[in-house]
């Protein structure tokens, strides 16, 4: 057997993870802990949008099941199990920011730096 063969049939044999959210196949598994902490990282340019972005943050990840065995490991802290895609995640944060009110400004930059559409319809759509 080639080397092209055994890679198409170890990827035929890879389990294929679903978001809970949209269905999709999860090609981009990193946890929404860990996308957490890189939406506060973003957020020290706001002080203000932190101190209210990041309690509703944290009490949505206590909403999300993050022990399933039905999902794959995080690829970037290898502790939590991603049953949610990112684009999903980054979809609710949008929503938090839009609650707040956050300006249109902001919002574009929060896409420059986290934009997982990933084949999903375009959060841009919000946005312009």
């Amino acid at each position: 057997m080639n080397m092209v063969d055994t890679i198409n049939k170890h990827l035929l044999q890879a389990p294929n993870f679903e978001c809970e959210i949209c269905n999709e196949a999860i090609t981009n598994p990193i946890c929404p802990v860990c996308l957490t902490e890189e939406v506060n990282i973003w957020s020290t340019l706001y002080p203000s949008l932190r101190h209210e972005l990041m309690p509703r943050l944290k009490q949505y990840l206590k909403t999300i099941k993050m022990n399933t065995n039905d999902s794959s490991r995080c690829i970037k802290c290898h502790r939590h199990r991603v049953a949610l895609c990112s684009y999903c995640f980054i979809r609710e944060v949008l929503e938090e920011l839009e609650d707040l009110q956050v300006n249109r400004d902001i919002k574009k930059e929060f896409l420059q730096f986290f934009n997982y559409d990933l084949g999903h319809t375009s959060y841009k759509d919000d946005i312009y």
